[in-house]
């Protein structure tokens, strides 16, 4: 799947060429065209290069002022490293030192020890007539995002224009979408998933209808009176969506799930109310989705997050007697290695990247995934790291060793509980501030369980599905 001039010139200045006056993103109050965003980013560009940054971290909303930014970064020839607003500051500072960004955009008031912050607004009322340009390369890094906190094993990712093209293609041709396409999107910016609606609508032409948060009122509304074609969501909110009398299609084509696992239950509702379901699976690591279930698919078999793109192979390493072992991937959406920490060892294998996710490819090529990495909790679309929550709780006072463990939620799919060992008597009310001290809220445990001792294996390593309720 190709399209043209891929490779010569920015994306958003072909669409300002080839789709001038047509929509690109839509906040449901305001609408901007493809050619005025491009002359905006262009002037912005301007302000951006007097910076005189190689690298800048965007504390961004969901807004046509933050896709304006996105695309004044890239034509200024800037990498942007996208912040995910809901963590702590503390998080935030950790993760722009491990990539030496020292100059933050913000779209919201925040403040950052040693970090030059720089009002968007200030910049928007300077704008002039100048503009500004670098040329365009497609394998020149584009953005970078964290696949988790700062206390446990941070990871910085860096997505290249190659990258998010070969993401977008082969979710075009898995998914679907074309010039007609209108895309509702409640996902963050910040966050791959939103990101890279942007991207297909930046390379394709289609229109983008942005929210800024979720509600299921709201959002019905949106589907029923402005009739998207394309909605991105994650199995909570799509079921938020039917409890508020999402029973039919309307002019919804593809509603595509990801972020968490889909029970049975909610795969059958949404298909007797005919609604279009595609469950996905994908990474910061592969710009987002490269495993795709039709409707077709779940129904043959519900667990599955179904086949991969065109464009990329996958295989499991070492199957076990189930065929179960690690996710392995290799295509053009794959990173070329990690930021931070650099020199990572045994990420990739013979040009595959190991995903560290249990799966399984059965005879018809379907793809099931049981582990989304051995240790990892998702919650609500947010991933979780049980090591950074265990040291910020071994950092407690009286704690002596803490295991934390993903517990199923009916709610968010998964939500963390800490098993911790101490030798003095703690509160829960003392636990909580402890951690809103240091962790953002969704990473916060829901509950507290004082032990004995934790399960460890002969060689050391904690076992965490001994715990595990």
């Amino acid at each position: 799947m190709r399209w043209r001039n891929v490779g010569v010139e920015f994306w958003l200045k072909k669409q300002a060429e080839l789709n001038g006056e047509k929509v690109f993103i839509d906040d449901g109050t305001k609408q901007i065209s493809f050619n005025k965003t491009y002359q905006y980013a262009s002037r912005l560009a301007y302000q951006l290069k007097q910076l005189d940054k190689p690298r800048i971290g965007l504390y961004i909303d969901n807004s046509i002022a933050s896709v304006i930014l996105i695309n004044a970064a890239w034509l200024a020839g800037i990498e942007i490293a996208m912040l995910n607003t809901r963590l702590t500051k503390k998080e935030m500072l950790a993760q722009m030192a491990s990539i030496e960004v020292d100059t933050v955009i913000a779209r919201e008031p925040i403040q950052l020890k040693g970090i030059h912050i720089v009002n968007f607004e200030n910049l928007w009322t300077h704008l002039d007539d100048n503009q500004y340009e670098t040329s365009f390369s497609i394998e020149r890094i584009a953005s970078i995002m964290f696949t988790s906190g700062t206390t446990g094993p941070q990871k910085a990712v860096p997505q290249t224009f190659s990258n998010h093209y070969a993401s977008a293609s082969g979710c075009k041709e898995s998914l679907g979408f074309d010039q007609n396409t209108k895309w509702l999107s409640v996902l963050p910016i910040y966050h791959i998933s939103g990101l890279s609606v942007v991207l297909r609508a930046l390379i394709e032409g289609f229109t983008v209808r942005i929210a800024s948060k979720f509600n299921s009122a709201a959002m019905l509304k949106i589907i029923k009176e402005e009739l998207p074609t394309h909605v991105s969501l994650v199995p909570q909110t799509l079921k938020w969506l039917m409890d508020e009398g999402f029973d039919q299609p309307y002019q919804v084509q593809k509603i595509l799930l990801g972020g968490a696992k889909l029970s049975s239950a909610l795969i059958d509702q949404a298909l007797q109310n005919r609604l279009p379901i595609y469950n996905s699976f994908g990474m910061t690591e592969t710009c987002s989705q490269f495993l795709t279930a039709s409707p077709e698919m779940l129904t043959h078999r519900y667990d599955t997050v179904g086949k991969p793109s065109e464009n990329v192979d996958v295989k499991i390493k070492a199957p076990n007697s189930q065929g179960h072992g690690e996710l392995l991937i290799k295509g053009d959406n794959v990173m070329q290695g990690y930021l931070y920490p650099e020199n990572k060892q045994d990420i990739f294998e013979a040009g595959y990247f190991n995903t560290g996710d249990i799966a399984e490819i059965d005879d018809e090529g379907y793809v099931m995934v049981y582990d989304r990495r051995k240790d990892l909790i998702i919650s609500g679309g947010e991933n979780i790291y049980p090591y950074q929550i265990e040291s910020v709780a071994k950092n407690y006072l009286g704690i002596e060793d803490a295991m934390c463990v993903g517990v199923e939620d009916d709610t968010w799919g998964e939500v963390p509980y800490l098993y911790y060992v101490a030798n003095i008597t703690i509160s829960d009310a003392q636990l909580l501030e402890h951690f809103k001290q240091n962790l953002a809220k969704y990473k916060i445990p829901k509950q507290f369980v004082r032990v004995e001792s934790l399960p460890y294996t002969s060689t050391g390593k904690l076992q965490r599905n001994r715990l595990k309720l």
